[in-house]
């Protein structure tokens, strides 16, 4: 309303410049002002909420700014003109109601208020041309006394929807919640800690998530469904899944930054539904998209932040510089952040969540675009965070970096956990057993070596064995049911015999245990094909 004042000031002057008389007179100045001042109290209420329609805010305000023009200069037009018809009792009477209804529009009570004045000062200069003195008083209820208390009750109504909008009173009353199905065939693991949580799990979990689920309007699917976990201090929990598994929306639900549709999730003992504020003191968070000001420096953006945590002002240069030493940002830290790479902007976005030592950090694909080495000082970051007992969540497809740094991970599929666990639990559980390389040797250097008996000797001793790769004098079989000890006990004895040079036996990566979930996320085979390809495919089937 300060700002608004400033504006209407300026139309009060413009007005009194040119000296209007129908609004600058003794008797109509107070009644021009109070339009001005009653017309911003309800039309800043009325737009706030309109503005939620929109995502983009250049959008919104030319959307709004036509719809205001609009509905102000035709609804006054229209009334207007319809009181020329004078003989037309059917369009006065249609008139009438009409004006009544689009009191509701606080644009039409400007307009319509500003005729008014002008048609009223009209009358008077014309009694004046008789020399008959005439003035009817502008705040006469029929002239605008009923624009002005209308403006007076709709900002006040306007302000009380903004409030309820907020406070998402029509999401929880009147939009039911959509029916969950019942969850089958969940992993043991991932059911196991759902029960802990539930049951109330331990109190000192940092991070708690319990039943978060995220519905987007529009869509029946899940986005996040029914999410149970706890991170406990110390702990380093990797997120992992495809592109739209839901990682970033479940940070996005932690930070504010998007609504939960049910559950809840409580960040040191408080609530993301009614405690956001203090949340968001224990929290520090790397965004997927580096949300930085491209004006500031990487210095100026850490002296920023650090104040926003309430560093000491005596401290903040100090914590600043550890940040910018730590994430390898010495030769950049006074350049404009407009002018970084994209590696060092993720540097930039990480050392900002990393300010404050807040309990929880949330980093979402922090190491994308980042180099070998700066990747390397990131990961002596978040180990010397693990060992102040505080908490990381991190999203990566790095599953080097997952393997370097998480002490426990859970992969996402289509908004839920498929499996959970320590990364060897999850490579017995779920790999696909151990790959064995082995290199043979000729009888006789001018001789090829002969590898049909060791590929008989796996097809005898290791049944449903999977021969990889085959090359000159390199033979790969993946082993699916079989001990460790008795892969070793029977490569050892044969190894003269089969001519076996050297070998290794690995057990199944990261990698192939998170390709193996990622196949359910993707259903490439499901998806329909396009008319020509659909055709390419037949003639290639005849």
């Amino acid at each position: 309303m300060m700002n608004y004042s400033v504006s209407a000031g300026l139309v009060v002057g413009i007005f009194i410049g040119f000296q209007k008389k129908a609004y600058t007179s003794p008797e109509n100045l107070p009644a021009l002002v109070a339009l001005l001042l009653l017309y911003g109290w309800a039309v800043i209420p009325m737009m706030y909420p309109a503005s939620f329609l929109f995502d983009v805010p250049s959008t919104a305000y030319v959307a709004l700014s036509c719809a205001n023009l609009f509905i102000g200069i035709n609804s006054s037009a229209i009334t207007f003109i319809l009181e020329l018809f004078e003989n037309n009792r059917t369009l006065l009477r249609f008139n009438a109601v009409l004006r009544k209804l689009l009191i509701i529009f606080p644009h039409f009570c400007l307009g319509r208020g500003l005729i008014d004045l002008a048609l009223s000062q009209a009358v008077t200069d014309v009694y004046a041309r008789f020399g008959e003195e005439h003035s009817a008083n502008p705040f006469h209820w029929d002239l605008i006394g009923k624009n002005l208390f209308a403006m007076l009750v709709e900002g006040v109504v306007y302000f009380l929807l903004t409030l309820l909008v907020q406070r998402h009173f029509f999401l929880s009353q009147w939009i039911a919640e959509p029916t969950k199905e019942p969850i089958v065939d969940e992993d043991d693991d991932v059911a196991e800690e759902r029960q802990r949580i539930i049951t109330g799990g331990s109190k000192t979990d940092i991070l708690r998530l319990h039943e978060l689920t995220k519905i987007y309007p529009g869509t029946s699917s899940p986005a996040v469904d029914r999410l149970c976990v706890g991170v406990r201090p110390g702990e380093c929990f990797g997120l992992l899944g495809v592109n739209g598994a839901g990682k970033t929306t479940t940070f996005k639900m932690l930070t504010g930054d998007t609504t939960v549709t049910s559950g809840d999730a409580t960040v040191a003992g408080k609530s993301i539904l009614t405690n956001i504020s203090e949340v968001h003191q224990n929290m520090g968070y790397c965004p997927q998209f580096d949300a930085i000001d491209e004006l500031l420096t990487g210095r100026e953006h850490l002296y920023l932040y650090a104040r926003l945590r309430g560093v000491p002002a005596e401290e903040i240069e100090k914590v600043a510089n550890w940040s910018i030493k730590s994430l390898g940002l010495t030769v950049y830290a006074d350049c404009l952040a407009g002018t970084y790479s994209g590696g060092n902007k993720r540097k930039l976005s990480t050392a900002i969540a990393l300010i404050g030592c807040p309990p929880l950090v949330l980093l979402d694909e922090p190491t994308t675009g980042m180099d070998p080495q700066a990747r390397r000082m990131l990961w002596n970051v978040i180990v010397s965070i693990i060992r102040e007992r505080r908490a990381v969540v991190l999203t990566s497809h790095s599953m080097e970096e997952c393997e370097a740094l998480c002490t426990r991970l859970a992969i996402m599929v289509k908004g839920a956990f498929r499996c959970m666990g320590t990364i060897q639990h999850l490579k017995s559980k779920f790999g696909d057993g151990y790959i064995v390389t082995m290199k043979i040797k000729s009888p006789k250097d001018d001789l090829l070596p002969d590898l049909n008996p060791v590929e008989q000797f796996f097809q005898g001793n290791f049944p449903g064995s999977v021969q990889r790769e085959r090359h000159y004098n390199m033979l790969q079989f993946q082993v699916s049911s079989s001990s460790l000890a008795r892969i070793f006990q029977l490569l050892l004895s044969h190894k003269d015999s089969l001519l076996i040079e050297e070998y290794s036996v690995t057990q199944t990566t990261l990698d192939q245990v998170f390709v193996n979930f990622a196949k359910q996320q993707t259903e490439i085979h499901d998806l329909p094909l396009h008319p020509r390809a659909a055709g390419a495919s037949r003639q290639a089937q005849d």
